[in-house]
């Protein structure tokens, strides 16, 4: 299994169930849920812990209760904490509203964090196999030149200022710039460059498409009845970087990645279900790498 740093925010969710979701001038009912640790770059970092990796999340924690306690929440799912920033400020948290179709809305309450963080040294980031980069508006484009040999995956550019290398932009179809539908993969490597060799999409109950220099692939949507659609990005976007990174063809990942993504919208929790949850004691060894079968 590989190394891998994941760069992005981890968070305590403060979740809400709610009728509706608010509009203008609007009154709604609600119901506390509770706390509990969430992120997207903490969810990635969780799910692929799970898998077997070995996983360093680097991202903004506060010096304050919260932060000792998100710390301690990320170490029991494996997932080390070493090279996170440390700032006197409280803690990222967000406010999660979900309604009754067990969609989600994110209010995110960690506004005092700079936009650009001191990141520490690294020194085991040259041979890392695998960088997930949250953003390259907070994150600098140096990381994917100090990891060069590894698998580089960003979400979608939110702006020209958040463009940088990548070997796979993964996210859902909002995500994705309007400019970029007929033709993505021609698109993104305008603005990301040609190291770029996949873009994957994913679309809710129509499945997920990934471009590559072979075409495209599709692969339909595994039926679920969800609960929290919070995370399903994260646990499809891990189990994409986890197929890849056990040499499977994209065909292979995109399976592994709408399996996981369905598992995760069936349980009330941020942080996705775990890799032997999903698919049991399935592993690298069930299909040889480049292949399509199923994962068990």
């Amino acid at each position: 299994m590989g190394r891998i740093f994941v760069f992005g925010s981890a968070a305590w969710d403060i979740v809400l169930r709610v009728d509706s979701i608010p509009t203008v001038r609007s009154e709604v009912n609600g119901r506390l849920l509770g706390w509990r640790a969430g992120g997207s770059a903490a969810n990635i970092a969780c799910a692929l812990s799970s898998a077997g990796h070995e996983v360093q999340l680097v991202g903004p924690i506060g010096i304050d209760r919260m932060g000792e306690a998100l710390i301690a929440e990320l170490h029991r799912y494996g997932v080390g904490t070493d090279f996170g920033v440390r700032l006197p400020l409280a803690s990222p948290r967000t406010l999660l509203l979900l309604d009754a179709q067990a969609d989600r809305t994110i209010i995110d309450l960690a506004r005092d964090w700079p936009a650009r963080l001191p990141l520490p040294e690294i020194p085991s980031l040259p041979s890392a196999e695998c960088l997930y980069i949250e953003g390259y508006t907070r994150y600098p484009v140096t990381l994917a030149t100090a990891a060069r040999s590894a698998l580089v995956a960003v979400p979608p550019p939110s702006g020209p200022q958040a463009v940088g290398p990548a070997d796979l932009v993964v996210g859902s179809r909002t995500q994705f710039p309007y400019g970029w539908a007929t033709d993505p993969l021609a698109a993104a490597r305008l603005v990301i460059g040609p190291r770029l060799q996949w873009v994957v999409i994913t679309d809710g109950d129509r499945g997920a498409v990934a471009y590559d220099r072979d075409g495209v692939h599709w692969a339909p949507a595994v039926p679920a009845h969800p609960v929290d659609t919070t995370g399903a990005g994260d646990s499809f976007a891990a189990g994409l970087l986890h197929g890849l990174l056990e040499g499977r063809h994209i065909c292979a990942a995109l399976k592994i990645a709408v399996r996981w993504g369905a598992a995760a919208v069936e349980r009330l929790q941020s942080i996705p279900p775990g890799w032997e949850e999903v698919f049991g004691s399935a592993t690298a060894s069930d299909n040889r790498p480049g292949t399509e079968g199923p994962v068990h």
